[in-house]
């Protein structure tokens, strides 16, 4: 017998999908860009993620539907949302965030990560100079 997510059943992973909300950000590529990077860090319950399938960046509010019930389970299941009607039960969360994305979680995390890309690029080309 098929496992209920490939049935097209969603009852098995707890609602994940039901419990954040993703809006896409634009790449940062000033200073204000990373400042409001950085602020959406600031808060509790928010993760500023790049999704490497699609290059996109994103962020992600931890926060429950209002229409879930105990059981984690849509009280206006026959009436959802569109967004809810469409989603794709074969991309379930279940998998993980991580698996092909970079999560920060703190701005620190940010900073981290932004510094090694600047090595990074700064190593890269010293190569180039060296090889010309």
């Amino acid at each position: 017998m098929p496992s209920a997510r490939k049935r097209g059943e969603c009852h098995t992973c707890g609602a994940k999908c039901c419990r954040y909300v993703v809006v896409g950000i634009g790449k940062p590529h000033t200073r204000i860009d990373r400042e409001e990077i950085r602020w959406f860090l600031a808060h509790e319950n928010v993760k500023v993620f790049i999704d490497h399938d699609d290059g996109s960046w994103n962020v992600q509010f931890t926060t429950r539907c209002r229409h879930l019930d105990r059981r984690n389970r849509c009280r206006i299941y026959g009436n959802r949302y569109q967004v809810c009607a469409e989603h794709d039960p074969a991309d379930c969360e279940d998998t993980g965030l991580d698996v092909n994305a970079t999560v920060f979680t703190a701005p620190e995390e940010y900073d981290a990560w932004r510094v090694a890309q600047a090595l990074t690029r700064r190593r890269k080309r010293q190569l180039v100079r060296k090889r010309k």
